[in-house]
């Protein structure tokens, strides 16, 4: 479920990123078309900052490298950080800064305790408000439409830069709540060459996105890095970043940034 965690948090920050003055069910509705087909959570940030050795050629260094790309996706897949993992994240979003444990031990409502909230113990409304959104996140999980798989299009997949190591390939993000723009969102994944692994996927869209009447997304960037940990690629990071408009002059710019840490496999 690394996907659902990552995409899910993406999901409630830009429904909370809407102004409270729109009303509940546009800011439901601009959240969900964005993130509906990759199941829930252009860019001012920069992603992939390249090297000046990288040129546009062919991925050589593998005989079918859209084939090795589609392993790891499955790989990244097979993985299910909530049952198959403890681990703490880090959740800085407007000027708060969230400390988060799962135990894969726990229901479902209550693998995840919020322990820190900017330094100090929660107290009972913020332990409150966190488990209902909890229950709302699992609540509306769609067994249908997820994993990393499934959010790139494989037959799109394109080799368009290579280097020593490392080759970075676009593709056509899935999402099927915004097909009618598919042409204004583009994905792209870095991938080891050595290790046979993704270290990064990034979507972003590459022109003003309105997913809702009078809303528009001028630019939406969203950013998943992995690391090797114990035998297994996880997610390290996720930042999001969501700015636009509703209405005529009612603005909203919404930074998230999420640090995954302290990885213990589960017990069998």
């Amino acid at each position: 479920m690394s996907l659902a965690l990552a995409l899910r948090r993406s999901y409630s920050i830009l429904q909370q990123s809407i102004p409270n003055r729109t009303p509940p069910k546009l800011r439901l509705g601009v959240a969900s078309t964005l993130f509906n087909e990759v199941l829930t959570k252009s860019c001012f940030f920069v992603g992939i900052i390249l090297p000046p050795f990288w040129n546009i050629t062919v991925l050589a260094e593998a005989k079918d490298p859209h084939q090795v790309v589609i392993s790891a996706l499955k790989k990244l897949d097979a993985t299910d950080l909530d049952v198959d993992w403890y681990y703490a994240m880090e959740v800085a979003e407007n000027d708060e800064l969230r400390v988060v444990h799962s135990d894969p031990r726990r229901s479902n409502y209550e693998k995840r305790q919020l322990i820190t909230l900017d330094g100090v113990p929660p107290d009972q409304r913020q332990l409150d408000n966190f488990h209902d959104a909890e229950v709302e996140r699992i609540d509306g999980e769609d067994p249908y439409h997820r994993g990393y798989g499934n959010l790139a299009d494989r037959q799109t997949l394109e080799s368009t830069e290579s280097a020593v190591g490392y080759s970075k390939l676009f593709f056509q993000p899935r999402v099927e709540a915004f097909e009618d723009s598919a042409d204004k969102l583009r994905g792209t994944i870095l991938f080891n060459t050595t290790t046979q692994e993704i270290e990064e996927i990034e979507i972003l869209n590459t022109q003003p996105l309105s997913p809702a009447f009078s809303v528009t997304v001028e630019s939406y960037c969203l950013t998943l890095r992995f690391q090797s940990e114990q035998g297994e690629n996880l997610l390290k990071s996720l930042e999001s970043h969501a700015a636009g408009t509703v209405g005529f002059l009612k603005r909203f710019d919404s930074l998230v940034e999420v640090t995954f840490s302290a990885y213990r496999r589960a017990e069998p």
